[in-house]
């Protein structure tokens, strides 16, 4: 019971930084024009992401990535399902803190979106730094019933 309330703290944690970036876009949205403000974000949350491979403490494999994951306990922040084949290893998230927190805000369907795939420069930046190929086709945002970050082996 006792990781079921810490899961539930870091799931708000993660939300009230959703917010963050949500208020901080509509704020600079006012005085920058937007493609600006979404162009200056994904820049500054890729070089987190750069940083975060950075601070990684083995080089990261698909394999090793996943399994971070599961042992951070992102799997059960993110409520995740983890899969690895022959050249790949995948997350399929279907729990997503950061958009409950937009949706705290009202931000419309459009807005998640962009927040969301905003958002996703962290993990392609870490995935860049280790180069690793990968794919994001998939997100709640979007519509889709999970997020689903695919890893793949370099050829």
């Amino acid at each position: 019971m006792e990781e079921d309330r810490v899961v539930q703290k870091v799931r708000a944690a993660i939300g009230d930084r959703a917010i963050y970036l949500a208020l901080l876009l509509r704020s600079f949205a006012k005085v920058l024009p937007l493609k600006d403000v979404e162009r200056l974000a994904r820049q500054a949350i890729y070089e987190f992401g750069m940083l975060k491979g950075k601070a990684d403490q083995t080089k990261m494999t698909p394999q090793k990535w996943v399994n971070h994951h599961v042992t951070s306990g992102g799997a059960d922040l993110f409520n995740s399902r983890t899969i690895c084949e022959e050249g790949a290893c995948e997350q399929q998230m279907t729990c997503c803190p950061l958009i409950i927190g937009w949706q705290e805000v009202g931000c419309s369907e459009q807005e998640m979106d962009l927040l969301c795939d905003i958002a996703m420069e962290v993990d392609r930046g870490r995935a860049d730094f280790h180069g690793i190929p990968y794919e994001i086709n998939e997100r709640l945002a979007k519509g889709a019933s999970f997020c689903r970050l695919v890893l793949k082996e370099k050829p």
